[in-house]
């Protein structure tokens, strides 16, 4: 399957960024769609087409409508820990605003949709691996999104021959993320203790998660948009492996070169619908198309810190 330009949205966050310089790489055009409401501002490189717009907007699909668009990778979403606090907002952009695009890239005949959903479809799962074919019963505003994002792709896959793919990805870090107190687990983290020895966890210490560099979700997400095994599967993206968040914060330390003996942890009470365990059984995208993530946890961490630390944030 030849793709040559691919629309890439939320291409200014981490993951959307991600994927987009491997696009490039690969030799595809991308036309690449942010309000920067959360993502960072990214240089004009050669084979980039910027467009500053919400994915809400009714005018969008007009305006993709100008450019040979190939296949379509949807990264752009609100972000989980707001979900509860504005439940329409998050409904407009990350329901609305997905099958608004998924009706455009249906009716344009785009050959190929890769949607970045979530493992917090699953809610509170047992404390096993979890498979795409366990119940999928969302907790949150955010994941009851996601789920319908990925009934819409299989109704309009038999209403207008849509080609998707589905990644339920794990929680995933990487230096292209900005440093954030409220957006993702190992982020918060890792900022707080570049800033000091005082980390403060909302749950748990002994909740268990599977954390994923994010060149390796990259990857997943490059590699099952040009694949045609990938197509109508759902897969879950993970490093597989598991650690608690104490487990992880000692790992941070030790990256930091910060004793555990001199990191002070203060456990606030959890946000509703986060689980106990949250590990992914990642078989299937390994059997289907090779998948397999390259970083560990301490690897990833590693490069994370030094990206930081360079760009001195």
């Amino acid at each position: 399957m030849q793709l040559k330009t691919i629309l890439v949205t939320g291409a200014a966050g981490g993951i959307g960024w991600t994927v987009t310089q491997m696009l490039l790489k690969k030799g595809c055009q991308v036309v690449a769609i942010d309000d920067l409401t959360t993502g960072l501002a990214r240089p004009e490189l050669p084979g980039i087409t910027w467009l500053n717009a919400d994915i809400a907007s009714p005018e969008l699909p007009g305006k993709l409508s100008q450019y040979p668009i190939d296949g379509v990778v949807h990264c752009a979403a609100r972000l989980a820990d707001q979900s509860m606090a504005h439940p329409t907002a998050d409904t407009k952009t990350n329901a609305l605003g997905s099958i608004q695009l998924f009706e455009w890239a249906a009716g344009k005949r785009v050959q190929r949709v890769v949607f970045t959903s979530s493992s917090g479809v699953y809610g509170h799962p047992p404390a096993r691996p979890i498979k795409e074919s366990d119940p999928a019963i969302p907790a949150t505003i955010y994941s009851v999104n996601k789920i319908a994002c990925e009934n819409y792709l299989r109704i309009l896959e038999n209403g207008y021959g849509l080609k998707w793919t589905v990644l339920r990805l794990f929680p995933t870090y990487g230096p292209s993320h900005k440093p954030s107190k409220t957006q993702g687990i190992l982020n918060v983290m890792l900022t707080q203790l570049m800033e000091g020895n005082e980390v403060v966890v909302k749950g748990s210490l002994d909740r268990v998660r599977d954390l994923v560099y994010v060149e390796d979700t990259a990857q997943a997400i490059v590699e099952s948009l040009h694949s045609d095994a990938a197509q109508g599967k759902i897969f879950n993206v993970s490093s597989g492996t598991s650690c608690t968040i104490k487990e992880m914060i000692y790992t941070i330390g030790g990256v930091l070169d910060r004793p555990a003996s001199k990191v002070q942890i203060k456990e606030l009470p959890g946000t509703p619908g986060d689980p106990m365990y949250n590990v992914a059984d990642i078989s299937l995208i390994r059997e289907t198309i090779g998948f397999a993530p390259k970083f560990s946890l301490h690897e990833g961490i590693k490069r994370l810190v030094e990206a930081r630390r360079l760009a001195k944030i």
